[in-house]
């Protein structure tokens, strides 16, 4: 269902740019793979300061376009169009994701446009679903098997990224219970050597104290001797 690459369009590539070209011829494969594979979902990099990256569809007539769109990156801003037959604009948004707003096809050959437009200064990477079906087909496939959801390299950079903090944390929390058990092992070595010197200095003390008592006695008996005269 997807309309594949225009002959007009294709014939622009030898007189844009090379950089706007290679972007066309990008666009172009890509849009003639998802149409040729009967895929559903597609990602790519949308990047800032360029034109609109748009993906046309000639459905059948009854269909109605149902799905949903992601745009991922450092920082997300992001501006998404439906264009109709006649190029108006059905519906835009600014969010960046969402679902698309339902749209229907009423006659046969009419083609709709699905624009994306960055409105930031950072490349970011849209994924987005997009299928025309009847309604019966849509309802089959939200309700009867899993939507295929692709994954990016910003997911994965993202996964690794939390689970290298979170591995870094691990490490943090280790070494903070090893320094936790060494401190307590050398609070005890010292409680227990300061309970040790205070029995030793409490027996000396009761030695010395002893030792005073018997002194000050021989002393006073040695004050009330009587001492005999021969």
């Amino acid at each position: 269902w997807l309309k594949p690459p225009d002959p007009e369009r294709v014939s622009s590539l030898s007189e844009a740019p090379p950089a706007m070209a290679a972007g066309q011829l990008r666009r172009a494969a890509l849009a003639a793979a998802l149409a040729a594979g009967h895929a559903s979902a597609l990602f790519f990099e949308l990047k800032p300061g360029t034109e609109e990256e748009c993906f046309a569809w000639k459905p059948d007539a009854g269909h109605r376009c149902v799905g949903s769109y992601e745009a991922d990156g450092p920082e997300e801003g992001i501006v998404v169009r439906m264009l109709g037959p006649e190029g108006q604009e059905l519906w835009r948004s600014a969010d960046a994701s969402g679902h698309l707003q339902s749209v229907d096809a009423h006659s046969q050959g009419e083609s709709y446009k699905l624009c994306f437009k960055s409105t930031i200064s950072e490349s970011q990477m849209v994924s987005f679903d997009a299928r025309w079906g009847h309604d019966y087909d849509h309802e089959l496939e939200q309700g009867g098997r899993e939507i295929k959801q692709f994954v990016t390299q910003n997911h994965t950079d993202q996964m690794k990224d939390t689970v290298t903090k979170l591995y870094s944390r691990v490490l943090d929390i280790t070494e903070q219970q090893e320094f936790a058990i060494t401190r307590e092992a050398v609070h005890r070595e010292t409680a227990e050597s300061t309970n040790s010197r205070v029995v030793w200095w409490t027996v000396v003390e009761a030695v010395f104290l002893v030792a005073l008592a018997v002194v000050q006695v021989y002393i006073l008996r040695s004050y009330f001797e009587v001492k005999t005269l021969i």
